[in-house]
C-alpha cells in the first residue's frame, strides 16, 4: 500500500524538484558557514554578528536559488516577503521542536537536532511549493491546477 501511494504521488518532476531543492539548500548552508567563519576569523567580526551575516547570505542564496532553479518562478517583492515569513517561521519552529524534544521529552541533543534537520527542510519545501513560489494564478484560484 505505501509503495503504491508513493508511486502515485511522486512524479519524476517532483523528484527532480526535491533534488534541486537539496542542492540549493546545501549551497545555502555552505554559504552560511563560510561567510560566518571568514567574517569572524579573517574579518575579526564578533561571532554572533558574523553568524547573522552568514544567515543573511544563506537566505539570499536560498531565495534566488529556489526561485530560479527549484520552482522556476519570477522573483519579486511579494515572493520575497512570503519567503522571509517562511524562513523566520521555520526557524522558530525548529527552536520549538528542539525545546520540546530536549526539555519536554528529555531526548539527547543529537537526536533532537536530527529530528529538526530532517523535518524542517520538508516543511520548508511544502510551504515553498504551495505558497511562496506558487504561480499567482494558482494562489488566487487554487482550483486552476
Amino acid at each position: 500500500m505505501p509503495v503504491a501511494f508513493v508511486k502515485r504521488h511522486l512524479s519524476r518532476e517532483l523528484i527532480v524538484q526535491l533534488m534541486i531543492f537539496g542542492v540549493v539548500g546545501v549551497t545555502a548552508t555552505l554559504t552560511h558557514y563560510f561567510t560566518a567563519l571568514l567574517s569572524h576569523e579573517l574579518g575579526g567580526i564578533d561571532l554572533y554578528l558574523a553568524n547573522l551575516f552568514g544567515y543573511v547570505a544563506a537566505v539570499m542564496v536560498s531565495f534566488f536559488g529556489h526561485g530560479r532553479f527549484t520552482f522556476k518562478q519570477e522573483l519579486n517583492w511579494g515572493v520575497f516577503v512570503r519567503f522571509s515569513i517562511v524562513s523566520v517561521s521555520t526557524f522558530f519552529c525548529s527552536e520549538l521542536i528542539l525545546l520540546g524534544l530536549e526539555k519536554g521529552l528529555d531526548l539527547p541533543h543529537r537526536i533532537s537536532l536530527a529530528v529538526v534537520v530532517s523535518t524542517i527542510p520538508l516543511i520548508t519545501f511544502v510551504l515553498s511549493k504551495l505558497w511562496v513560489f506558487r504561480p499567482p494564478a494558482q494562489r488566487e484560484n487554487p482550483k486552476n491546477q
